[in-house]
Formats: structure tokens, C-alpha cells, sequence
């Protein structure tokens, strides 16, 4: 069988837009370095940082979908550009030692941002690829995003290297947001039929009657929930100034998962594959639990960003196909599962403080792992 190719004029922007939607996971690394600005007393209140960020999918995600049936896809996504773009920028127009209600309020903005993209960019990625190849394409978009979450660490290493801060970082990942937009602006990429028709958060929340979309959002929180952590607690595995530099070989780790599984998942089964990978992935979290070894932990954590590589796709796309009429609600679902990243900092953080050590907030990590593989087994009964 022939398969259809894709247009990459229509393609380029539109991969642009995950890009742009790493953006928003900046904030559990970051908040390790905004914390060293606070005292003591104030640490538990800047855990809730990546909260900010990831409320807002649990809140936005179903109404943003209907709005979208309304306004279109693209209109949407640049909607969400421009939130992105003004919460970056608000703490940085804050100034250096900035109160911390500033990288809250910038915080929130980002997080309703990107929780606009994320419901848009993902449907709109749908019109421009066929069906049968959704899964390796959507693989294909989250090597964008993740290449500017692999980029996070080397940029502020740099910057405080240069400035003796980080926060530049803040105003270039704006001007980036406003490249895609204008990018976006002038590509006419397709609307679907189904935009123009209006739906109700009652019709996004009756998709979960079907048992695939159900276990597909509890599995997409799930994996949320336990990439945040791993970005919270990655940092603080290892005690020295260039921990931050976990995030980097998880990322870079990821990517190199994500080009493999896009080659993987144009040939074999993506639950099979789904399912190896959390088998793996629940024993280096196991593994984590123990680790003091700093090489051991780079190597733990990297092979972790290759097994979670290929998560959010899989279960994205086994969702769309269960509902294909209604691929925009399933979009608002998967986004709203997104809000359960919002557990994480306050979680693992109170896990640290229980017991002492950081080590201890793989236990939260490992949970979220071990449903994902359980639904794995269960969604793959359903294929069979």
C-alpha cells in the first residue's frame, strides 16, 4: 500500500507549534533556580510553581475545544501563542529579584498559553497527515518539543555564564513564540468540517464512556504527572550546580527514543511497543529509588527520557482512532489530562520534605509508570 504523502509547507509550521509547546515545561527545572532567590520559609510556596502552569489544562482544555469548533484551529493555536508570549515576558519585565507573585502571575499566562496550543496544534497536526500515519507523526512533533526542552539547560548555562542570570531565557523563548505565530499566520493549513460545529463540555466528558479514551486520558495524566516529576526531581538527584544538566541527557535521550519509535511505529503494533518501554521504564524509576552514583543517575535518567519517548503519541493517538468524529473533544480530553502535572512539585516536594530525601519522590514517578503499563495491557486486550 502507497501511503499519502505530506504536504511540508503545511507540515514545517505546524511542527513549529510543538516546538513552542516546550515551553511551558521550563517550569519544573526552572523553578530550581528561581527557589535559590527565596529563603528558606518560601520553598514550599515556589514548589508550586509548575502548578501554575499545569492548572490551567484541567480548567481550559474542554472549553478551549469547543472554542475551537468555532474559531478554527489556527485561530486557536495563535490565540495561544499570544498568552505564551505575554506570560513569558511579565516576569522578566518584573525585573531581577522580582517578587515571587510575579513568576505566578507569568506562570499562570504561560500555562493558559500553552494549554490553547496544546489543544489546537495536536487536531491541527490531524488535517495535514493521514490516519494510518497519526501516531509516527505525532512521534515526529514531540522531537520538536522536546529539542527545546534539550536546549533549556545549554541556554541557561550559558546565560549565566554571559549575564550571571538565566533569565534571558524568558524574552528569546518569547521571540520564538512570536516567529511561529507569524509562521503559522501565513500558512493556509486546512480546517476540518468539523470546526464550525459547536460542542458542549458535556459531549467532550461522554467520550470517556468509551473504556480506549478512557484508559488513553488517565494514561496521558499519568505520564504528565510522572515527566514533571522527573523534571522536579532530576535536578535535585545530584547535589552540585550542574545537576541541572540531568534534564539535558533526559531530553536528548528522548529524542533519540523518538526517532527510533518513529521508525518503530510505522511497523509494528504502538501498544505492543508501549508496553516494553513502561516494563523498562518502571525499573529504572525502581532503580532511581537507590542510585547515589552520579554517573548511574545521568545514565538512569537518560535511558528513562528514551523510554518515555513515545507515551503521549501512543496514547493520543489510540484515543483519535477509538472516536475519529469527534477528534477535537478527544483533543480537549487528552489536553485537560495534561492538568495532572500540577500534582507533581507539590507531591514529590512534600515527599522531600517527609522524608528527607529526594530520592524518595521516585515512589509518586513509579506509581504514574506502573498504570501506564497496566493500561497498556488492558488497551492491548481491546486490539486483539
Amino acid at each position: 500500500m502507497q501511503l499519502k504523502k505530506v504536504d511540508t509547507r503545511l507540515l514545517a509550521p505546524v511542527l513549529a507549534g510543538f516546538f513552542i509547546m516546550g515551553f511551558c515545561d521550563i517550569a519544573a527545572p526552572i523553578t530550581g533556580r528561581i527557589a535559590a532567590d527565596f529563603p528558606a520559609e518560601r520553598q514550599e510556596a515556589v514548589s508550586f510553581l509548575p502548578t501554575m502552569v499545569f492548572l490551567w489544562f484541567l480548567v481550559l482544555s474542554t472549553p478551549v475545544a469547543a472554542l475551537m469548533n468555532r474559531i478554527g484551529r489556527k485561530a486557536t493555536a495563535l490565540l495561544g501563542y499570544g498568552f505564551t508570549c505575554v506570560g513569558l515576558l511579565v516576569p522578566f519585565a518584573a525585573g531581577e529579584g522580582c517578587a515571587l507573585g510575579w513568576y505566578f502571575a507569568g506562570f499562570g499566562l504561560l500555562g493558559i498559553g500553552n494549554t490553547i496550543v496544546q489543544v489546537a496544534v495536536n487536531p491541527l497536526l490531524a488535517t495535514i497527515v493521514p490516519g494510518e500515519r497519526m501516531t509516527s507523526y505525532l512521534t515526529v512533533g514531540q522531537i520538536f518539543r522536546n529539542t527545546s526542552l534539550l536546549l533549556l539547560a545549554p541556554i541557561v548555562t550559558g546565560l549565566i555564564a554571559a549575564t550571571g542570570s538565566w533569565r534571558l531565557l524568558l524574552p528569546i523563548y518569547a521571540a520564538l513564540t512570536v516567529v511561529g505565530g507569524v509562521w503559522l499566520q501565513l500558512t493556509a493549513v486546512p480546517e476540518p468540517q468539523e470546526a464550525g460545529r459547536t460542542i458542549g463540555l458535556s459531549e467532550c466528558f461522554s467520550l470517556l464512556r468509551n473504556r480506549i479514551v478512557l484508559l488513553a486520558t488517565l494514561g496521558v495524566a499519568c505520564f504528565i504527572a510522572a515527566d514533571v516529576g522527573i523534571g522536579f526531581l532530576s535536578v535535585r538527584l545530584i547535589d552540585n550546580p550542574s545537576s541541572i544538566l540531568t534534564t539535558t541527557g533526559f531530553y536528548a535521550c528522548r529524542i533519540v527514543g523518538t526517532l527510533v519509535g518513529a521508525w518503530v511505529l510505522v511497523r509494528y503494533s504502538d501498544i505492543r511497543y508501549l508496553r516494553w518501554n513502561m516494563a523498562a521504564a518502571l525499573a529504572l524509576a525502581g532503580l532511581l529509588l537507590f542510585v547515589r552514583n552520579e554517573t548511574a543517575i545521568y545514565a538512569a535518567v537518560g535511558l528513562l527520557g528514551f523510554a518515555m519517548s513515545c507515551v503521549f503519541a501512543t496514547f493520543y493517538a489510540v484515543a483519535t482512532k477509538a472516536e475519529p468524529a469527534h477528534a477535537n473533544g478527544v483533543a480537549g480530553l487528552m489536553i485537560m489530562a495534561i492538568a495532572a502535572g500540577a500534582l507533581s512539585g507539590p507531591v514529590c516536594g512534600a515527599v522531600i520534605r517527609w522524608s528527607g530525601n529526594p530520592h524518595a519522590g521516585m515512589l509518586f514517578v513509579a506509581a504514574c509508570i506502573g498504570y501506564m503499563l497496566w493500561a497498556a495491557f488492558k488497551l492491548e486486550k481491546h486490539h486483539s
